[in-house]
């Protein structure tokens, strides 16, 4: 796979996700945030970190408000993002990528702070439920453990709207055992409704193996 991984100001999984995609034989490229040309990447990705600090100044002062997400909007490589999007090309945020994809409303919902107002940073146990790029026949319902590390990793949707998302399958990956932010219904993954666009809380690019996650993604972008 040919894979474009965006940089943002902040961004601090971006090595981590190019080794990731590197370590079993693929083709990553970073992606600087004022770009606005696509390229034929069979993925696109937005990695984990602080896109901008998470914060939003106040003009001409030194306050400001943490907003996760929000400045990334304003990134002329959105432009790509976008252009991805309309393709129904595959895009795949992962923590702040999720953050940005929610803000840039590709993806449904809201992502708060976490219920503890802590920054949280360790292992949970994710199970894989609906559809996503993850191989439905092999890896439904089995439960894995990943890292997470978050402040603002908490999903809620209205009561309506989560109908929604279980009925068509969107939701792909619910907390077990804990809930590290206190998401609705234990939600850590979700798709849009064309099946292109995942985001997820959770790291997988920073599991010890992966093997996982990578064998799914490389069939699910075989068959587009």
């Amino acid at each position: 796979m040919r894979v474009g991984i965006i940089r943002f100001p902040g961004s601090n999984c971006d090595f981590d996700t190019f080794g990731f995609f590197k370590k079993f034989g693929h083709s990553p490229e970073f992606i600087w945030h004022k770009e606005t040309k696509a390229k034929n990447w069979d993925l696109l990705v937005l990695p984990g970190g602080f896109a901008f600090g998470d914060r939003v100044y106040v003009k001409a002062t030194h306050n400001y408000t943490i907003d996760p997400g929000e400045l990334a909007l304003r990134s002329p490589v959105m432009k790509i993002v976008f252009h991805f999007a309309r393709k129904d090309l595959p895009v795949l945020g992962i923590c702040n990528g999720f953050q940005i994809l929610v803000k840039a409303r590709l993806l449904p919902g809201e992502l708060k702070q976490n219920s503890s107002k802590r920054f949280f940073c360790d292992f949970t146990h994710c199970r894989v439920v609906g559809k996503s790029f993850f191989d439905n026949v092999q890896m439904i319902n089995k439960t894995y453990l990943l890292p997470v590390a978050h402040g603002y990793g908490k999903f809620e949707v209205s009561k309506r709207k989560y109908e929604d998302l279980k009925g068509n399958g969107n939701i792909f990956l619910e907390y077990v055992k804990s809930n590290p932010n206190g998401s609705f219904k234990n939600i850590a993954g979700v798709r849009n409704n064309k099946g292109n666009i995942f985001g997820l809380m959770p790291h997988p690019e920073r599991t010890p193996d992966g093997k996982f996650f990578m064998t799914a993604l490389e069939k699910y972008v075989s068959k587009r």
